[in-house]
Parts: C-alpha cells; structure tokens; sequence
C-alpha cells in the first residue's frame, strides 16, 4: 500500500478544512495535529506530539491559523524532500525502515560506514528504542548520515593533491599524525589496516572507512 501518496490529497484537504475553521479566536487542538501526522505521515502518538508542539510557538497548548500554516508547511517540506528517500529504502512498504534496511543504506555507497558506527547512528536516532526508525527519526538519521559522507568526500578531494582518486601515503599518513597525535608507525599501521587490497593507497570506499572511524557519527 503506497500510504504516502494516497494520503497526499486528504492532508491537504484535511489542512484546508482546518485552517477554513480558524477564524476569530478559533485554533486546531494538539490532537487535531497530531491526527495529520499519524494518518499521513504514520507517526506513532508520542512523536506527532511531540512534533506539534514545535510549532506552538507561544505556548498556549493549541496551534494559531499561522502556526497551524507553518505546520502544514512543514509536512509537505518533509514530503517532498524526504518521503521519495524514505520509501526507497522503505523495501517492504510498512512505514518504517528497520535497522537492518539502516545497516543497509549507511554500509553501502555513498556512505560506507564501518559497522562500529553504523551501530552508533543506528542507536543514536532510533530515540524510542523499538528497533526501527519512523520517518521522522528518519529525517534526522538520513540528514546525519550525509552531512557525514559530504564532509569525508570533501576532506578526500582536499587530499587528493593530484586528482588521480586515489591517497598515497604521503596524502594520508601526514594527517593522520596531526589529527590523532600518532607516531609515524602507528599512522602506517592504521593506513595499513583500511587498505583492503593493499596496493599501497587509499581509494574512496576504502577512506570513507578510515575516516568515519575516526571522526564519524558517535
């Protein structure tokens, strides 16, 4: 069942006969909010709360017409940007990417984590411990996760003096020492340990390994 698209067309109803209710002193209860986010967007009951709440800007326990528009505004932003993502690793439709499709996504191209931090990130954002991450965990898990292998693959090009693709020694065992304080050996040694088909150099894969070892997501 392709929930996301099919409930495209109630939010947006659902959104334009609250806020046509919203006039005078009229506002959307928390529960009314939060009845979007669970029928659309499949949060479950304490998340949507919590998720509301971040637009009741003035703390009276309800939504305004402008709050109220800039939660709207919210979910079709999260809708746009993220559900194509969600629902490409989403593989069995469910309305949730489980731990093993995370593990998936964060060990496999682009990302390339080695399983000690995809273990970290996984705990990190899986916030209410059920083994499984809704969208909006999601949005902070997958957010995360590229802004960790955008600063890897920039840190790489900045290496990479010669543009060939690859790390040489030299590119590699350098910064090492600066960044962690090693001796010449012990920044060989872990070079050493991230060249898989030890040809002496790093590639990508191999020092998007290296670094989010190093400095990736805890």
């Amino acid at each position: 069942m392709d929930f996301f698209n099919q409930g495209v067309n109630r939010m947006k109803n659902m959104a334009m006969e609250l806020k046509a209710k919203i006039t005078g002193e009229e506002f959307i209860s928390f529960e009314q909010a939060v009845t979007i986010l669970k029928s659309e967007l499949h949060y479950p009951e304490d998340r949507a709360l919590h998720f509301v709440k971040k637009f009741d800007h003035n703390h009276d326990g309800r939504l305004s017409a402008a709050e109220f528009v800039h939660f709207k505004n919210k979910i079709e932003e999260t809708k746009v940007k993220l559900v194509p993502k969600f629902k490409e690793y989403d593989r069995d439709n469910n309305g949730y990417i489980t731990l093993e499709e995370a593990s998936y996504i964060l060990q496999n191209p682009p990302f390339n984590f080695p399983s000690g931090k995809v273990v970290m990130l996984l705990k990190k954002f899986d916030k209410d411990g059920n083994g499984k991450l809704d969208i909006e965990e999601f949005s902070d898990f997958y957010a995360e996760a590229k802004a960790t292998n955008e600063e890897i693959t920039n840190r790489f090009l900045e290496l990479d003096k010669d543009g060939n693709g690859v790390l040489s020694p030299d590119e590699v065992i350098s910064v090492i020492k600066e960044l962690m304080g090693y001796n010449d050996q012990m920044a060989v040694s872990l070079m050493q340990v991230f060249d898989k088909n030890q040809d002496g150099s790093l590639d990508k894969t191999e020092f998007m390994q290296l670094w989010s070892n190093m400095f990736g997501p805890r």
